[in-house]
């Protein structure tokens, strides 16, 4: 979240807020969607069931390019990073290149669980969810019993953002990245048991938990940097472990410590097992490498489709760190990761509607909720361009995402998907 802060300053817990709001409404179409689709395609069966095979076989090409081409690096770049900065907190020095082999192993190692098939991963990201969550509650309380002024309500206002609502705006942007990965079960389709309702209990309960976990968590981060000193804040890259160093001690900083690097190596888990079920649907409707299609005899799990995402996400990994350096690296798989989820959901936005007055069951929410969320993110897709400095790591990271988009746009409207549902796709 230093990436937001960096705009909204002390005013960030207003930037997450809205941003949970947000993704509230963005949700609802998924909610509402998922009475009468479930499907591994998550996404891309949604938007073809609304939109047609051409947008729907493009929408899966766009969250490609958010999950494995720019999270999955992502994700071992900022597990390894924080390895690395982490221990230098604690005076324990590592080589320049050891996020080299701390990449390589988070990559490894978090393919084991999806391939075992779903439930030993949900299972894992369940119980370990909750423990970070739990952990990082528990620092939240010991950070605010040590500071003179708990409770600051203004940090709920543009009053320590020095460009006001613009700032509280841009901020949002950012925080989505920080809050990403809600819709992922939505993927997990006909596999889940009765897939439409447990999927729209479970959208329920993880808005809930995000809205909880997330606010509180910038409050107190905020409040325990100091609200009005927060222009230091996004200097550092990882602020929280500093505080928690500061007000917790060592013991408190090895705990949180250790659940970071987890949730690093969760955030892997969840974001391959999305993105392979996705090229599994897509190969499935001819849209993908044939060869992706295919489930494991034993554990049922789309084995090469892991496999697939898995050497993608390190190849990519390896060529942008070596060639630009670990911290260009995760610039510029951020604005690919960022970038992904905008495109997607106003696909989503606009399909659910369509779909529902197809069927005969439109009603005015579906289409006005929708277009408030679609606007928000339109604002997150300019924005994200309109604040990154520019470099030559990052020209070369927009001309990948203008080659990606542009070129799958292409591939798609060519050579769309030839839809094959499975029975229990669509009620």
């Amino acid at each position: 979240m230093s990436a937001a802060v960096a705009f909204a300053y002390g005013s960030e817990p207003l930037s997450m807020v809205i941003a949970i709001i947000t993704i509230a409404l963005a949700a609802y179409p998924v909610y509402e969607f998922s009475r009468y689709v479930a499907s591994s395609g998550g996404y891309y069966r949604l938007i073809e069931r609304g939109l047609g095979t051409r947008p729907g076989t493009w929408a899966g090409w766009v969250y490609l390019l958010y999950s494995m081409i720019g999270a999955t690096p992502f994700i071992y770049l900022e597990t390894a990073l924080v390895v690395q900065y982490g221990l230098g907190l604690m005076g324990i020095g590592l080589p320049s290149w050891s996020w080299i082999p701390m990449g390589l192993l988070d990559a490894a190692l978090a393919l084991v669980l999806p391939y075992l098939g779903v439930k030993p991963s949900v299972r894992y990201l369940l119980w370990t969810g909750l423990a970070e969550m739990a952990a990082l509650m528990v620092a939240g309380i010991v950070v605010l019993t040590h500071v003179p002024h708990p409770w600051n309500p203004l940090v709920f206002t543009p009053h320590y953002s020095p460009t006001g609502w613009v700032g509280v705006g841009t901020a949002i942007v950012f925080t989505f990245t920080a809050i990403s990965g809600w819709g992922t079960m939505v993927f997990f389709g006909v596999e889940a048991k009765a897939p439409r309702e447990n999927i729209r209990r479970g959208l329920i309960a993880v808005i809930g938990l995000y809205a909880v976990f997330f606010i509180f968590t910038i409050y107190y981060l905020i409040i325990g940097w100091g609200p009005s000193n927060a222009s230091t804040y996004f200097q550092n890259f990882i602020p929280g472990l500093i505080e928690i160093l500061k007000y917790g001690g060592p013991p408190l900083f090895w705990v949180i410590f250790a659940l970071t690097i987890n949730s690093g190596f969760s955030d892997t888990i969840a974001i391959i097992n999305a993105a392979a079920r996705d090229m599994y649907t897509m190969a499935k409707d001819g849209a993908f490498l044939s060869a992706a299609y295919k489930a494991h005899p034993r554990y049922g799990s789309p084995h090469i489709a892991l496999i697939i995402n898995t050497l993608i996400g390190v190849l990519i990994f390896l060529a942008l760190g070596l060639t630009m350096g670990p911290l260009n690296a995760f610039l510029v798989t951020g604005l690919w990761t960022g970038i992904g989820p905008p495109i997607e959901h106003t696909l989503l936005n606009i399909a659910f509607p369509l779909y529902t007055r197809h069927r005969g069951s439109f009603n005015v929410l579906h289409a006005v909720v929708p277009a408030i969320a679609s606007a928000i993110y339109l604002y997150a897709i300019y924005a994200t361009f309109a604040t990154t400095a520019i470099s030559t790591p990052v020209l070369v990271g927009v001309a990948f995402l203008a080659a990606w988009l542009i070129g799958t746009f292409i591939y798609s409207w060519r050579r769309p998907a030839n839809p094959r549902l499975e029975e229990g796709e669509e009620a």
